[in-house]
């Protein structure tokens, strides 16, 4: 939809506060593949990856904490989509996904610490009972919209498809950045997009933003990615706990972000966090959820809102759903951050969504493709903001699911279990 027929059909007085919630290292299947909401296209049984002459089928039982971290960097995931030992040849096409790979990836791979016990490898197979793992997730799914079709913009780990979703393009970056690199992005200069970021946009629009994250848990967790973009400052983010406080008074942002607290970064171990990374667990995840929604709802905001809950990338965990082309962003950015020789031209695993607002149909599973732009480009279409790159230029937004009701819902929960 463009910003002129959003305009036409009111859109833009309908909603005006949008909020992202992103969160980490889940895939659609892992999550509700197992819950039982009818209409998802989603993984069964039949799906199997085999590793060491053995076969391993999708199904439950999903640990709520792993041991180790199954590999997410770019190379885990062309291995996970491709097969064993495959691998991108710099300079040609992503090799055929078949999405065979992924239990002898987490068997091998070394990129995020040591590999699992041999009889773990299954792990990244299982999937969770979203009903009582998840509740707040589980619910919200089904009082609202969840999207079955949404991808990470690009087949690897968190930094980049974070990026996408605050730039439509990660300035070439298709790998984690170095320890140097993150500090000076955080630190120091930030990291420049070609085409500027979403908050470039918004204030040139002259549309507030707000910027939080969670500081609930371990300190050591609160570092904020969104910092590291140029012209975003550490203290530009703030702290979770003013967030109903703020809600209340007279909020200006039309676009809030919010991070979750990623837990003990230091020793690597992510726990007591609130990101659901796969080494910490869900609990801490589904709280922060339930205490978003719960803010938002019950502020004076609600009938002109719309919340997003996204997670960044798969964090290696299997999918059934293979990953289709993608528009590069083609927006100049240099060659220099990117490690691998990726064109940007494949989707990356499928990941959870889930859009709610007062202003969308009441369980209904969308099978529209998404990807991390889709954000960007909502916010552009919503708000008459010109688009950053062709990725955003060409993603499909979220306003028809908007369009498509025009009738704002009386029966929205005012809470939801945790």
């Amino acid at each position: 939809m463009g910003a002129n027929e959003a305009a036409e059909n009111g859109l833009n007085e309908i909603i005006q506060h949008v909020f992202v919630l992103m969160l980490e290292n889940r895939s659609f299947d892992h999550l509700f593949a197992l819950s039982g909401i009818p209409g998802i296209t989603a993984a069964t049984t039949e799906n199997t990856n085999t590793y060491n002459g053995s076969a391993y089928s999708f199904g439950g039982g999903a640990p709520s904490q792993l041991p180790s971290d199954p590999g997410h960097e770019f190379t885990d995931v062309v291995e996970q989509l491709c097969g064993q030992g495959v691998q991108l040849q710099k300079g040609q096409p992503y090799p055929k996904i078949d999405n065979s790979g992924f239990v002898a990836n987490y068997a091998t791979t070394r990129t995020e610490g040591a590999p699992p016990q041999i009889g773990d490898a299954g792990d990244v197979m299982r999937g969770v009972d979203a009903r009582t793992q998840c509740p707040a997730l589980y619910q919200l799914a089904t009082e609202f919209v969840l999207c079955d079709a949404w991808h990470s913009s690009l087949p690897g780990p968190t930094w980049p498809n974070r990026y996408f979703l605050h730039s439509a393009s990660s300035a070439g970056l298709d790998h984690s950045p170095t320890s140097a690199e993150m500090c000076e992005w955080e630190g120091l200069n930030g990291l420049v997009f070609p085409k500027g970021s979403i908050f470039d946009s918004l204030r040139k629009g002259n549309c507030d933003y707000r910027l939080y994250q969670d500081h609930l848990g371990d300190p050591r967790g609160r570092i904020p990615q969104v910092a590291s973009i140029k012209g975003i400052s550490f203290f530009d983010v703030h702290d979770l706990e003013h967030f109903e406080a703020d809600l209340a008074a007279d909020y200006p942002a039309r676009y809030t972000f919010i991070e979750p607290s990623y837990g003990d970064v230091a020793n690597n171990t992510y726990e007591n966090g609130s990101s659901q990374h796969p080494m910490d667990g869900l609990a801490g995840g589904d709280k922060l959820v339930a205490r978003v929604y719960s803010a938002i709802r019950n502020s004076p905001l609600w009938d002109k809102s719309l919340f997003v809950i996204l997670y960044d990338e798969h964090g290696g965990f299997y999918d059934s759903a293979k990953p289709g082309p993608a528009t590069p962003p083609n927006d100049g950015a240099s060659a220099t951050l990117n490690t691998n020789g990726f064109r940007f031209d494949v989707l990356g695993v499928r990941v959870p969504a889930i859009v709610v607002s007062p202003w969308v149909a009441r369980g209904q599973v969308d099978h529209t493709q998404y990807d991390h732009s889709s954000v960007p480009a909502t916010l552009q279409r919503l708000f008459g903001l010109q688009p950053l790159t062709d990725r955003d230029k060409h993603a499909n937004d979220l306003l028809h699911l908007i369009a498509q009701t025009h009738t704002c819902r009386t029966d929205c929960p005012q809470g939801v279990a945790t």
